[in-house]
């Protein structure tokens, strides 16, 4: 049970890292899609995992992936609204003006 409780604390402390958050919200607003979203997720993982290990000699490469992923994952989705709701805003806005 602890250990479960420790993976999930360590996934949300991930979820909340605003670099990756910016490589994602930068990912959505490049293709805004909800087929990307996990592809996104997939990728800041990864880019989380490699700057991670290369800062931290402690760290082999892989140690944390998986957690990285589904937390990437989940940033990946808010910013897929965030994006989402920024550019309908942008287009009720034009429709608005015309």
């Amino acid at each position: 049970m602890t250990s479960l409780l420790i993976l999930l604390v360590k996934i949300i402390v991930m979820a909340v890292d605003p670099i990756i958050f910016v490589i994602v919200l930068v990912l959505n607003f490049l293709s805004l899609n909800k087929k990307t979203i996990l592809l996104y997720g997939l990728l800041g993982g990864f880019i989380a995992e490699i700057m991670v290990s290369s800062l931290n000699y402690g760290k082999d490469f892989g140690d944390t992936i998986i957690l990285r992923i589904i937390a990437a994952s989940i940033q990946s989705v808010v910013a897929y609204y965030i994006v989402k709701y920024f550019k309908n805003k942008k287009k009720k806005k034009n429709t608005k003006n015309k």
